[in-house]
Formats: C-alpha cells, sequence, structure tokens
C-alpha cells in the first residue's frame, strides 16, 4: 500500500485551473457528474464556493480528485446541508455558528466526486481516498468550517473515508439511495412486463387518462426554449412541497445549465393546447437518462396524472426509442420510484461534527438510517 507520507495535494478554486490533461484518465473511469462540464455547471451554481482538491503519487503523478462545496449557512438545499441530517430534533436548532460554514464532499446529483487512480490496485485506490480524505478535513479547518461532511458515496469509498479520519469521524451512515431503473425493452409494453399485474394496469389506466385529457409531449433538446413559463412550473412544484426558489434562481439554473451541458438536457414538456402544464428535465449521457427535476401548474392538472407521465412514462417512452439502457430517476419519493420498477443503489456518508455533537448526531444517524432502510426494503442485517 502506499504510505499517506507519499502523497501532496493541491488546492484549485476553480475548475479551469485544473490540471484537466491529468485528470483525463480518472473523468473516463468516473460518471457524467464526475465530468470537468458538470463540475463548471456545479461551480456557477454554488457563485464560486467549489474547492477542488487534486492528489500527487511520489511520482508527481497526478491520482486523485475531490471536489468540495463549502456552504457558509443554513440557506441551502438541503442535498448539501448538514443540519438536515439531523431532521427535527432538537440538535437541529443548534446555532448556526456550530455548524456553518461546513464543507461538504457532494454536488448536484447526489454524488461525491472522490476519483481516483483506476489504473491502481483495491488498497492504494483506498489509500489514495484516505489521503484525499484527509486533505479536505485541512481545507476545511483553513475555510474556518465547524463541521465536514462527506455524502453519497458508496459503501467502500465510506468505509475508507471513515478509516482514515479515525476518531474525527463517526462511522458511515445510509444517507439516501440512488434510483436506477434497468430498460433495454423493445417497447414500453415490454416495460409493463417487469411490473406486477395490478402496477401494469395502474399505469395503462394513468396513461390513458393523460392521452384523454388531451395533453401531449414535446421532447426539447437543450435550454433553448426554456424560460419564464417553464421556470414558474418548477416555482409550483417547490411551492407545493415547500422548498424554496423563485422564478429568477431557476432562470439563472437554465443559464448555468446551458453554458455547461446544453448538449446533454433533455426536456419532456407536456401541453395542452399548446399551453405548457408540466415538465421534467434530464440528462442524457450515452445510454443513460438522469431524470432530475420537474415542474407543474397545478391548477391545470387534475385526474390526469400529468406528474407520473411527465416524470416517469415520457421520458422511458423517448428512451425506448433512444437506445437507453438505464434510467437514473435520483433520490428521494421512493415509493412511486420502486412501484415503478427501480431499484435502489445505497449511497452512505461521513461527518466530521463538533465534538460537542459527535454522540447525539451518531444516535439521530442511527434513527435515520432505520428508517430509510424500512422505506427501501433494504434488510437491517446489511453491512454497513
Amino acid at each position: 500500500m502506499t504510505s499517506a507520507a507519499l502523497f501532496t495535494t493541491q488546492v484549485h478554486r476553480r475548475v479551469d485551473d485544473l490540471p484537466l490533461d491529468d485528470l483525463a484518465p480518472l473523468f473516463a473511469s468516473g460518471t457524467l457528474y464526475d465530468q470537468p462540464d458538470w463540475l463548471r455547471y456545479c461551480e456557477a451554481s454554488s457563485g464560486g464556493m467549489l474547492r477542488h482538491l487534486t492528489l500527487a503519487d511520489e511520482r508527481g503523478r497526478t491520482v486523485g480528485l475531490a471536489s468540495v462545496r463549502v456552504v457558509p449557512d443554513d440557506h441551502v438545499m438541503s442535498l448539501y446541508n448538514l443540519r438536515a441530517l439531523l431532521g427535527d430534533s432538537p440538535l437541529a436548532d443548534v446555532p448556526d455558528g456550530a455548524l456553518f460554514p461546513s464543507a461538504v464532499a457532494a454536488l448536484s446529483g447526489a454524488h461525491c466526486v472522490l476519483l481516483t487512480d483506476p489504473a491502481a490496485g483495491p488498497d492504494d485506490r483506498s489509500a489514495q481516498r484516505g489521503a484525499l480524505a484527509r486533505a479536505v478535513v485541512d481545507l476545511a479547518e483553513a475555510e474556518n468550517c465547524r463541521a465536514t461532511g462527506f455524502l453519497y458515496l458508496t459503501r467502500d469509498a465510506a468505509q475508507d473515508v471513515a478509516d482514515a479520519l479515525g476518531t474525527v469521524a463517526g462511522a458511515p451512515f445510509l444517507v439516501a439511495a440512488q434510483t436506477r431503473l434497468a430498460g433495454g425493452w423493445p417497447d414500453f409494453e415490454q416495460y409493463l412486463a417487469t411490473l406486477r399485474s395490478p402496477r401494469r394496469n395502474k399505469i395503462r389506466r394513468e396513461r390513458k387518462q393523460f392521452a384523454d385529457a388531451g395533453i401531449t409531449t414535446r421532447v426539447l433538446h437543450g435550454t433553448a426554449e426554456l424560460g419564464e413559463v417553464t421556470a414558474r412550473l418548477q416555482v409550483g412544484l417547490r411551492e407545493r412541497y415547500g422548498v424554496g426558489g423563485t422564478v429568477d434562481s431557476v432562470l439563472r439554473d437554465y443559464a448555468h445549465l446551458g453554458a455547461a451541458v446544453d448538449e446533454r438536457v433533455r426536456v419532456f414538456l407536456c401541453e395542452r393546447a399548446g399551453q405548457p402544464i408540466g415538465m421534467s428535465l434530464a440528462l442524457a449521457d450515452g445510454d443513460q437518462l438522469h431524470v432530475r427535476l420537474a415542474g407543474f401548474d397545478y391548477s391545470l392538472t387534475g385526474v390526469d396524472f400529468a406528474y407520473f407521465n411527465a416524470v416517469y412514462y415520457e421520458p422511458i417512452l423517448w428512451g425506448i426509442a433512444h437506445g437507453i439502457r438505464t434510467y437514473s430517476f435520483g433520490t428521494g419519493t421512493y415509493g412511486a420510484k420502486l412501484a415503478r420498477g427501480c431499484t435502489p443503489v445505497p449511497l452512505y456518508g461521513v461527518a466530521c461534527w463538533p465534538e460537542a455533537l459527535r454522540e447525539p448526531a451518531a444516535g439521530l444517524l442511527g434513527e435515520r438510517e432505520a428508517a430509510l432502510r424500512e422505506e427501501l426494503g433494504l434488510p437491517e442485517g446489511e453491512p454497513r
């Protein structure tokens, strides 16, 4: 195993300051959410609060990359909010100064960038992850962060992080699950054949009522046709579920997506008599499709099942016609996703809390994990 003392790290504040050519093999081994274009999108969305750590070995080869978001306060999406992991407990009411600013190794897409040398053996890759984890904690200290989190990791990567940080961090915990649907069917009926009969019949009724309501779907490529109308649809969904956001913030997000990944954007825009009533936005990634967000005008939808058609069935139909083999539907709302054939892929976290919060936070995270396992149908005896 490579000695940790032989690694050197460097902090970069912009994606374009990274040694992109040296990192090319690492990017090639990662996912859509590890790519420079996606990091540029996240950098713009965060207002420049991303930090990137590169890891070099004793020969000067770049063998690791971690991306970290500095979170100044509680006014941030739950995706990057360590306080949100504590639920509604009294611990969640601790003053901002106790937890913020925080450093969170997590990106939009519920993904942690913790890339290592794909040519290295398992032991060396574990050592590289450990070195990156220690460097992230050092960076958090330099940025005066009160807490540090590594979220949305595989179980093995989370264990490597926890082992490297020792008593500073608690044990890995289940933080969420990515929901994936294996595609490759020749038509929609073959997709339905993978489901139980009651669900098949229910989906057929949902498709029929959607069509009978006179709703049609246009598939947009890129962000050119997105604007205030679609932004209001997104805000409508956010308001329904108590999530913050404004038309202006959604328009800024469209601009960031357009600048970074426009060629990947697919929008499923549902209209009645030419009037948009709902939409979902996805990212095309070779033979994968990542469905990321949705929006609806609830004053114009009724019993037409616009939500399930826009978010699930229309992307699946498009995917069947365009060679999609895997659909990713993100985290959350697990019941609806599992009922439509998705499989949960567990994602783990490791957190470094202020010393006074370590023990009570561990207890709360254990309770949270038990509830999440039950929701996902994951056995209690499964190794952490």
